[in-house]
């Protein structure tokens, strides 16, 4: 989807098709942390946190990560080719992964909006994620806040 980088080798496709996966995740957590018009401090924490991880794959910097992100959310009309390659490409616990990221995004700054719930919720439903593992999830990050 992100095709940033051209003409790599074999065994640096791997790596680049995980990256790309990760930053379709952190762009999803990118849109749950901007739902309510700001995104406070520990929001943009938890994201730059995630960004670190996945940062050594391509020998990128955090903030050159961050305005990646930022790229796609903002120019994105609609997150759903970013569900479509969740959907062929995650595991089961690796969409549960997603869903906690979310959650404590939602959760950083200790008020959970209403549009960020909904999008939450929204995106666990196109991701196939049973609500039950979603209210769990949830009930379980919320508990670590408090």
């Amino acid at each position: 989807m992100f095709n940033f980088f051209k003409k790599k080798k074999p065994n640096a496709v791997k790596k680049i098709f995980k990256f790309e996966l990760e930053l379709t995740a952190l762009v999803l957590a990118y849109e749950v942390a901007r739902a309510d018009g700001i995104i406070s401090d520990p929001e943009l924490k938890i994201l730059l946190q995630e960004i670190r991880k996945i940062a050594p794959t391509v020998n990128k910097d955090d903030q050159t990560i961050l305005e990646i992100v930022e790229q796609f959310s903002s120019n994105s009309v609609s997150f759903h080719e970013f569900i479509e390659d969740i959907n062929k490409n995650l595991s089961k616990n690796e969409k549960l992964s997603l869903i906690t990221i979310l959650w404590e995004v939602a959760f950083a700054d200790l008020v959970l909006e209403v549009d960020e719930e909904k999008l939450i919720r929204r995106i666990s439903d196109l991701i196939y994620v049973k609500d039950m593992d979603v209210l769990k999830i949830k009930d379980k990050v919320k508990s670590k806040k408090i």
